[in-house]
């Protein structure tokens, strides 16, 4: 512990009364009508720095002086005070409290004033009370004028204005601030230490006839403050990963530890100090870590079925339909037991098996279900885009879309009352529901004009199961910082009777230890507060976390689906006419037998136009 004192002794002070000027040696002969007066020359201010080493705590006590004759504030208004004498008149009625002077004592925020102390040598002032604001950063000290009237008064006054120096008012206003970083040390040593004086001049009312009121007078609260931070030992705090070790923010480093710090998507576990008692680490873990990661699962398998015309819908290499006006029917069966797996039943697992460490998640905006869509290329058409269905939807969830748009069929599925799925248990029982088969059917499916034969035409479909729901979670109570006890203050020299005041707590860390207990003949031991800590370390208000789920799971096979058919038959062309000959008969009929022939498998081809489909699957 280092103490440093800039004292302004109380001797040189009254030694500046006698030689500051003739407001100080005596009373002014000249009324001033209301204007400001100095006391900037009875006003002085001492400091003393105190160093405490761990944590690295500067706190600076100081103490506003002020020492100055009685008939030095009352000279404002000697000529008033003569005239109120002849007149018989009395500054206030019996009992009155109205303050005739004050004195006021201002610190910036977050330095506090102490009680202070008062010494009266001036048989013009029987009481005095002291008055803080209610953050501490001012003092008003009044002072109330002896009860007579003003004939008593001004006698006293002339008597007094012989020995102005005997007769004075000395005040001593305590204050005290603490920083735990250099920079803030530095600037509240330059800040401002403010003192005031306010004269009022009453002739019997509550309403002062005239008002004095000083020149502020100014004066730094550590005009020579001590530097505790440049020697101090340099710790080092680290934000870290509980389960990776890695850091989550940059390592700094400093004479002291620094608080714990709010991490996105992070909730605080523990802290750490080092057995050097040098590093300090908080300790983090993902608030949604134990969630799977968000993605996709080819779990999803269904049945693909297609006919051509009355034919009952099947899974086939090659389907033949008549001719180019058939229609064609699809058939797809989604197995809905496939949709419950991947990521959500890694979810649903680590519920069963921890189902305390979801109590906290609060879900929303929930959909469950699955989309299927089914293309066709420029040569198929919809005929009917209306001949769409689905069947097989289990309970508890509904078709929210069915419909042809252009090329495409679109089928959705979705859960009933997403907003009745508040927590895990709830998303559990929905998913349980998914099971059996739903199948989607369109109809009147047809070749386009533009089809054309021996072509190979694609038609594609997929189905995608969904999961997709937003998780929050709050984590807990706002969390205290610590406030560790600065050393212990110093006595306040010479002025037994002065007690020194007590600073505001500047804030800890969970790696600071209790500062020892200051001596019994110390006026007071600040108390050292241990930090409240919890999930929400670090932030300014304890947040709520929020994540979105988005699990999906697609066809383990897409397939592609192709269709062909054949060109329309030729006619076949006419028998070449004989040229005429010598009629050999076994010969001609030879020919004639064979374009016959010709014919009639030309004829027989004819009976082959149709539909070819093949089914594979997509790379």
């Amino acid at each position: 512990m280092i103490r440093t004192r800039n004292a302004v002794l109380a001797t040189a002070a009254v030694a500046a009364l006698i030689t500051g000027g003739t407001a100080l040696a005596g009373p002014r002969d000249a009324h001033a009508q209301d204007q400001a007066f100095s006391i900037s020359q009875n006003v002085t201010a001492d400091a003393v720095t105190v160093c405490n080493t761990n944590p690295v705590i500067a706190t600076y006590h100081g103490t506003v002086n002020l020492t100055i004759p009685v008939v030095t504030l009352l000279a404002n208004f000697q000529d008033e005070m003569q005239a109120a004498a002849a007149a018989g008149q009395s500054p206030h009625a019996a009992g009155a409290q109205n303050p005739d002077i004050t004195f006021t004592v201002s610190v910036p925020q977050g330095t506090q004033v102490g009680p202070g102390t008062v010494t009266n040598s001036s048989s013009l002032i029987s009481n005095w009370w002291l008055s803080p604001n209610s953050e501490k950063t001012e003092m008003k000290v009044n002072l109330h004028l002896t009860q007579t009237d003003w004939q008593g008064l001004y006698t006293t006054y002339t008597s007094e204005k012989s020995n102005p120096l005997g007769h004075t008012i000395t005040i001593k206003i305590p204050y005290a601030v603490g920083a735990n970083n250099a920079t803030d040390a530095a600037r509240i040593a330059q800040e401002q230490v403010t003192s005031t004086a306010t004269v009022k001049f009453y002739t019997g009312g509550d309403t002062p006839n005239k008002v004095f009121t000083s020149a502020v007078a100014s004066n730094p609260i550590a005009s020579t403050p001590t530097d505790c931070f440049s020697n101090a030992p340099q710790r080092t705090t680290r934000w870290v990963d509980a389960e990776t070790g890695a850091d989550l923010k940059a390592p700094q480093t400093g004479p002291n530890f620094f608080q714990a710090a709010g991490i996105p998507d992070y909730e605080f576990v523990s802290s750490v100090l080092s057995t050097d008692r040098m590093t300090g680490y908080y300790k983090y873990k993902k608030v949604f870590g134990d969630l799977p990661v968000n993605g996709d699962d080819p779990t999803v398998d269904t049945d693909f079925k297609i006919s051509a015309d009355d034919a009952a819908p099947a899974q086939k290499e090659t389907i033949q339909a008549e001719n180019k006006q058939s229609l064609l029917t699809i058939e797809n069966v989604i197995h809905l037991n496939n949709l419950q797996g991947g990521r959500i039943a890694t979810l649903l697992q680590k519920y069963e098996e921890s189902p305390a460490a979801f109590d906290e998640m609060v879900l929303k905006n929930a959909h469950l279900g699955f989309t299927t869509q089914i293309t066709l290329p420029e040569q198929l058409k919809f005929a009917d885009p209306s001949a769409i269905s689905i069947s097989g939807i289990p309970e508890g969830f509904t078709a929210k879309t069915v419909a042809i748009d252009g090329q495409t069929a679109r089928v959705t599925v979705d859960v009933n009352d997403p907003e009745s799925i508040t927590t895990i248990e709830a998303l559990k029982d929905a998913m349980s529901k998914l099971q059996g088969e739903a199948v989607i059917t369109i109809k009147k499916i047809a070749f386009a004009d533009s089809a054309q034969p021996d072509t190979d035409y694609t038609i594609e479909h997929q189905t995608q199961g969904l999961v997709s729901v937003d998780i929050a979670k709050q984590l807990g109570v706002i969390v205290r910082p610590g406030t560790p006890s600065p050393a212990c203050p110093p006595t306040m020299g010479d002025y037994d009777q002065l007690k020194p005041a007590e600073p505001l707590p500047v804030q800890g860390t969970v790696f600071d230890p209790p500062a020892p207990a200051c001596p019994p003949t110390t006026a007071y031991s600040a108390a050292w507060t241990f930090p409240m800590t919890g999930p929400s370390a670090g932030w300014a208000e304890a947040p709520l976390m929020e994540h979105s789920l988005n699990y999906t799971s697609s066809e383990s096979h897409p397939y592609v689906t192709r269709l062909t058919f054949k060109a329309d038959p030729q006619p076949t062309p006419p028998a070449p006419t004989p040229t005429p000959s010598t009629p050999t008969f076994g010969p001609q009929l030879a020919k004639t037998g064979a374009a016959g022939m010709l014919f009639l498998l030309g004829a027989a081809a004819s009976g082959m136009t149709g539909v070819i489909l093949r089914r594979r699957t997509r790379a």
